[in-house]
């Protein structure tokens, strides 16, 4: 098995959310669909969390404080 990505785990909650739009299951089908799109998002979210964790740490000072920094694209350019 191949390993778990944010990428992949976001495909396959958009796949579940598209089988659920289409309208076109039965019951039972867009329940599987509904529970496996809840299990994908949860997963979505925990890749977010560790992902924020280690934003938290990059940003700590030599201190080992955190600073706020306003976070602009215009900067990144």
């Amino acid at each position: 098995m191949a390993k778990q990505t944010f990428e992949t785990a976001l495909e396959q909650l958009e796949e579940s959310v598209n089988q659920l739009e289409t309208g076109s299951l039965t019951l039972e089908e867009a329940l599987t669909s509904f529970e496996n799109g809840i299990r994908w998002s949860r997963e979505c979210h925990r890749f977010l969390e560790k992902a924020e964790k280690r934003v938290e740490v990059i940003l700590k000072n030599e201190k080992g404080e955190h600073t706020q920094t306003v976070f602009d694209l215009e900067d990144q350019v």
